[in-house]
């Protein structure tokens, strides 16, 4: 693809990222993406195939690419943490507010089975937690990685959300204070 053609994708993946985070998938219309970024709807359709082919762009091709090295850095560890992949990932979504957004509204609109992203949702933790929990985490006596790696998914989606509520707040702060629960002292001493 040339410069152009890969920076006119751009701007319709960041215009979706937008409005799907504002309106979701079913109040996003091509139209209003093709308006925002100066094409036709056709034009639009050139770039992207169809409005499902931008949905996964923005969730596989933006939202999961950001995140998806840190699970597998994690094999490039002598003592790799669950913490530290949790801190990690935080980092990274602190920096993406917009990206957060989308995927915490398509999250809640994918509920209903018949959206285009439910599956995407459903299997997305499974596919995670598959990779995740064959890693050799250093963990305490009798932890079970598996349910712990729910469980911090879980915590993520909430402190996001509520990150999301008041603009201005700090992410990797609001994680940290996750932490004491779901790492608690003096059990993880040493393996934070």
């Amino acid at each position: 693809m040339a410069n152009d053609e890969v920076d006119r994708r751009s701007e319709i993946l960041n215009a979706a990222i937008e409005y799907f985070g504002k309106f979701g998938y079913y109040g996003t219309s091509l139209q209003r993406i093709a308006d925002r970024v100066k094409l036709t709807k056709a034009g639009v359709l050139h770039y992207v195939g169809s409005k499902e082919g931008l949905l996964m762009a923005v969730l596989d091709g933006m939202f999961d690419r950001g995140t998806e090295n840190v699970v597998s850095d994690m094999l490039t560890l002598s003592k790799p943490t669950i913490a530290e992949m949790w801190r990690r990932t935080i980092a990274i979504n602190a920096k993406r507010p917009e990206l957060v957004h989308m995927f915490s509204t398509l999250s809640a609109e994918a509920l209903d089975p018949s959206h285009p992203a439910h599956d995407y949702f459903a299997e997305r933790e499974e596919r995670v937690v598959g990779v995740a929990k064959n890693i050799r985490w250093y963990l305490p006596e009798g932890v079970d990685a598996e349910q712990l790696l729910r469980a911090g998914f879980s915590m993520m989606d909430g402190v996001q959300l509520r990150w999301l509520r008041v603009p201005g707040r700090d992410l990797v702060k609001m994680w940290a204070d996750c932490e004491e629960m779901l790492f608690p002292l003096p059990q993880w001493e040493g393996y934070r």
